[in-house]
């Protein structure tokens, strides 16, 4: 079996399409407590991640003055020291036996595996997406519509800063699912399917 690596569109239901991956599968899901398994191995500092994990690169101006607060004299910026130990992180799970992975850009750091099949996660239905940011994280829909674009912009720039790859070219991924046709449920068994071939 393959491990998964997921990128997704907030609202799309790509964190929903992982867990049901990875429970009918039997296998680790790593979304946010991948940063757990980061501090276990490098300590402390990695504390830091969660102030920055998959939202920080909002804007060029704050990435230039955070990687510089960070870097002192001729030593490595702390903030590329957190990226790298999330990568190795990821490699050293991935190598354990098959996993989901979802975001902090797992499909580029596992693109030269041939044991991981890459997927993007999206809906072409803003309605949908909104709807479900709406239930899941009981606000309003204009509340819902304003996560929905800064998340997606986070996440944007997280990918182009740690991989200088645009995050929604279709070169990026193996799979690509439109959750506005399919069901999470059918997402699921599809890549249930394809990591098993």
């Amino acid at each position: 079996m393959k491990s998964l690596a997921i990128e997704r569109e907030f609202g799309s239901g790509g964190r929903e399409v992982g867990m049901k991956v990875a429970k009918e599968a039997g296998i680790s899901y790593y979304d946010s407590n991948l940063l757990d398994k980061v501090t276990e191995r490098y300590g402390d500092s990695a504390h830091m991640l969660n102030v920055y994990d998959e939202k920080w690169t909002g804007s060029l101006l704050f990435n230039i003055s955070m990687a510089a607060g960070y870097s002192q004299g001729n030593e490595q910026s702390k903030v590329y020291q957190m990226g790298y130990e999330v990568a190795d992180t990821i490699k050293r799970l991935h190598r354990n036996g098959p996993c989901v992975f979802i975001g902090r850009c797992a499909t580029d750091i596992l693109k030269d595996t041939n044991n991981t099949l890459r997927v993007f996660i999206y809906s072409s239905d803003e309605k949908k997406r909104i709807k479900r940011i709406v239930e899941t994280e009981n606000v309003s829909e204009a509340e819902a519509r304003k996560m929905m674009d800064k998340r997606d912009r986070a996440r944007r720039n997280y990918f182009r800063f740690w991989t200088q790859k645009d995050w929604a070219d279709r070169g990026n991924y193996d799979l690509e699912l439109n959750t506005s046709m399919l069901s999470t449920e059918e997402c699921a068994r599809i890549l249930l399917y394809a990591m098993n071939k």
